[in-house]
């Protein structure tokens, strides 16, 4: 297992905590914030560096991110569905009931897209008719 530090809080008052990357769903700059968030399916964790950092890093790690906006950074191996229509990634219901999902760039799309027809053949692709 690897894990990467983060902080349960913005300011790093709750101290370092280990998070296993497998259970990164996505990350994201939050400008206002000036750190990047750190979604899991039930949690929100907090780190500094760049995107370009991290996905540099993950992917050298072995695992499977992709830039999917020029603010977002998403783990490939999370997605269970992916919106054709609104170019949104699906990662399931989390304790809560809530469905955590992610949006995507047209560009970002198809570089998930590609990397899913090859790493995630069971991902399920919706989408709405077009009357």
């Amino acid at each position: 297992m690897s894990s990467m530090s983060v902080t349960r809080d913005v300011k790093g008052n709750s101290g370092l905590s280990a998070l296993d990357i497998t259970e990164i769903t996505y990350m994201e700059f939050e400008r206002n914030l000036y750190r990047i968030v750190v979604h899991t399916k039930d949690e929100v964790f907090y780190t500094v560096g760049t995107l370009k950092y991290w996905v540099t890093t993950l992917k050298s790690s072995g695992y499977n991110f992709v830039l999917a906006d020029r603010n977002t950074l998403i783990n490939v191996s999370n997605i269970i569905q992916l919106d054709k229509t609104f170019h949104v990634a699906y990662f399931g219901e989390n304790l809560k009931g809530i469905e955590q999902k992610c949006f995507l760039s047209e560009k970002g799309y198809k570089e998930v897209v590609k990397d899913v027809k090859i790493s995630q053949p069971h991902i399920q692709f919706i989408e709405l008719p077009l009357w």
